[in-house]
């Protein structure tokens, strides 16, 4: 159960999301990103959940979903935290486990890509753009039940690196193809 109040244009952008498996909130700076994934990722139900952001907005998120959220447990994964993450998603309980890790720290915390059933949010998706480097690589290979992206800025005005989020999002075209029809 949450306390957060949302804005018309936050409500607008669930509603038409509805139903979809995978996401992408792309709203401009200061439009509450935050709270429209943040409902999305609770309105998914899973027990288990990753938010990968900026290492300067790994408290924030923490604090986010402790202070808006009454059956969350949160949990910092760039500390010793990840093993008693994983550990209680082992056991059963009603509490929704939330952990926050990096970009520049998720490739090296192998344990997560044997997370299961679970929904992977990633606040600034542009940050995963070259499918190529390792913490883009790493995303890729995880699988979630469910993927939500947020970002104001997905492309930089460049749709070539729009891709690999497109990929996360099972967009079925291959890299050619999107060239072909988007980019060329």
């Amino acid at each position: 159960m949450s306390d957060i109040k949302l804005f018309a244009h936050q409500q607008k952008a669930l509603e038409d999301t509805y139903g979809f498996t995978n996401v992408a909130f792309y709203h401009d700076m200061g439009l509450g990103k935050t709270f429209t994934g943040s409902e999305a990722l609770m309105k998914y139900g899973k027990r288990m959940n990753l938010v990968i952001c900026q290492k300067s907005k790994i408290q924030d998120w923490l604090d986010h979903f402790t202070d808006h959220y009454e059956d969350v447990i949160a949990y910092d994964l760039t500390t010793d935290e990840l093993n008693s993450f994983i550990d209680e998603n082992r056991r059963t309980g009603d509490k929704t486990l939330v952990g926050v890790i990096n970009y520049e720290l998720v490739f090296r915390r192998l344990e997560l890509l044997n997370l299961r059933d679970f929904t992977l949010m990633l606040d600034e998706s542009s940050l995963v753009q070259n499918e190529n480097a390792k913490r883009s690589r790493f995303i890729l290979k995880m699988k979630p039940s469910h993927v939500i992206l947020l970002s104001g800025t997905p492309t930089g005005g460049r749709y070539e690196r729009l891709f690999s989020q497109l990929k996360l999002l099972g967009y079925p075209l291959n890299k050619t193809a999107y060239y072909n029809t988007y980019i060329d």
